[in-house]
This record gives structure tokens, C-alpha cells and sequence, in this order.
């Protein structure tokens, strides 16, 4: 269920990051061409930057696709790397829930206050708010099953799983 959530929230990113394009796209040939642009131009693209940025949070979480460098990191021993991980899994867990946090009390005073962006079309400002809240959520609730997830695999010493988890070829060999 969470794997479909994350596929949709990363379907609605990128439909925001078209629509940025065609946003910025738009304005530039108004202004060109007409003279003219679209009203609250940088509200509207701003919002939509939250949306392609959030949403897909959880989804690139999920299959480990942040940047890393490790080159020190595989210097280390299987053991030690997978205890890692979780100590890190578990390190980010605290940082992250505050600012889940505060994007739902920012997204709780925008909806409750009816707060707006000054500009010609008065936009409220929850929808943005709102997908921030969702998106990171949704990526804190991911980082906790990964902490779970690393904090067995370091019981366990399952280098099957580290080797999944970082793009490794600590593979052990089955016979």
C-alpha cells in the first residue's frame, strides 16, 4: 500500500514539474510576445517547486537513490557498514520528525488562519503547505521502516541486505 502511495505522490511530482515548465514556458513567450505575462507567476511556480520536490521524497527513500559518497565507507567491514547504517537510520529520525512537525503546524495555521499570497489572483497558501506536510510525512514514515529494516539486518548480519541497500557486490554466494 505505502509502494503504491509513493508511486502516486511521485506521478503527482512530476505532473507539478511539467506544469512548472509550462508555467515558466508560458510566461516567457506572454512577455515576448505580448507584453504580458501570467498573474502571480512566482507564487504559482514557487508552489509547484514544493510539489516537484516533496512528493517523490518517500519514493526515492525507498529505493536508496540519494546521493552518496562512499569510497571510506566500503573501506570498512561488512559488520561495521551494516551497524552504521542503522545508527545513521537512527540519527536522522529525531531532526526529520521536527520538521514534519512544523510542516503540519504551518500547514494547520495556513488552512485554520485562511492565509493567502498578496498577488493579483489572492492564491491560498495550504495547497503547498499541504503538500509539503504530505510529502514529508510520508518520507518520515519511510525513514522509520528503514530504521527497523537496518537495525535488523545489523542483528543479523544479513550482507545480502547491505548489498541492496548500498549497490555493493558484498553479495555472499549461494551455492
Amino acid at each position: 500500500m505505502l509502494k503504491k502511495i509513493e508511486e502516486l505522490f511521485l506521478y503527482v511530482a512530476g505532473f507539478c514539474i511539467v506544469a512548472l515548465g509550462v508555467m515558466i514556458t508560458l510566461t516567457v513567450l506572454l512577455r515576448n510576445f505580448f507584453n504580458t505575462g501570467v498573474p502571480d507567476v512566482v507564487t504559482i511556480v514557487g508552489e509547484l517547486m514544493v510539489g516537484g520536490v516533496f512528493l517523490p521524497l518517500a519514493y526515492v527513500t525507498a529505493k536508496y537513490h540519494h546521493i552518496a559518497i562512499d569510497f571510506l565507507f566500503k573501506l570498512l567491514s561488512r559488520r561495521l557498514r551494516l551497524v552504521i547504517l542503522a545508527f545513521g537510520s537512527f540519527i536522522v529520525l529525531f531532526p526529520m520528525f521536527l520538521v514534519a512537525f512544523a510542516a503540519w503546524g504551518s500547514f494547520s495555521h495556513a488552512m485554520s488562519s485562511g492565509a493567502y499570497f498578496f498577488g493579483e489572483l489572492e492564491l491560498p497558501e495550504w495547497p503547498g503547505r499541504l503538500a509539503f506536510f504530505v510529502g514529508f510525512a510520508l518520507f518520515y514514515i519511510r525513514l522509520v521502516i528503514i530504521f527497523f529494516q537496518d537495525l535488523k539486518a545489523a542483528y543479523l548480519n544479513d550482507v545480502n541486505y547491505l548489498a541492496a541497500r548500498t549497490d555493493s557486490d558484498d553479495r555472499i554466494e549461494e551455492s
